[in-house]
């Protein structure tokens, strides 16, 4: 009988638990901002624009052209200039700064660690991201994972979208961040 009981109660808590599917929460972002940002990576020629550069390649390959299959292994900084819209040349409103490394070697995917650092009259402070980027897919999610200034421990999450892209020099990312937690 008591085991039976427990049994009872035990199937009672799972049915009022927040894991029932007729108890889903739905979450509404506590701000939301829609953000640009435009990568030049170094190829030996582009000195003068280029915002980003490989410092790292797999073994025999150079440090100014992307690795050939599937650029496995190489690794990337950037400082790149964020915008308000896709276009290249309006004025920046903070700058992208991180690391993308290529980490896998059978499709177009890489590992995103970067922040935007933010200094506009809008907005100042950084926004910090964080997770895996299938290139292939046409929207991805990654990680908000802190902040500071206007977005002191924010967090949330980012679905990016490759907006344009040329060759292997340029490409511009639409970022469009959901922030779920506002301090």
């Amino acid at each position: 009988m008591r085991a039976s009981y427990i049994l009872f109660c035990f199937f009672m808590f799972l049915a009022s638990s927040s894991a029932h599917p007729g108890n889903k929460k739905q979450y509404k972002p506590c701000k939301e901002l829609v953000l640009y940002f435009h990568d030049v990576i170094y190829n030996g020629k582009n000195a003068a624009n280029a915002t980003a550069a490989i410092v790292a390649a797999p073994e025999g390959a150079n440090l100014t052209i992307l690795a050939s299959h599937f650029h496995f292994g190489n690794i990337a900084v950037f400082d790149d200039p964020i915008t308000l819209d896709n276009n290249f040349h309006s004025p920046p409103v903070g700058r992208a700064q991180g690391m993308y490394i290529y980490d896998t070697k059978n499709t177009f995917t890489s590992w995103l660690g970067f922040s935007f650092a933010l200094n506009s009259t809008d907005h100042h402070g950084t926004i910090n991201f964080i997770g895996a980027d299938p290139i292939m897919v046409k929207t991805r999610d990654i990680s908000v994972v802190g902040g500071t200034g206007d977005f002191f421990m924010h967090r949330g999450i980012a679905t990016i979208a490759t907006d344009a892209f040329e060759g292997e020099v340029y490409f511009r990312l639409r970022v469009d961040i959901k922030f779920y937690e506002c301090w």
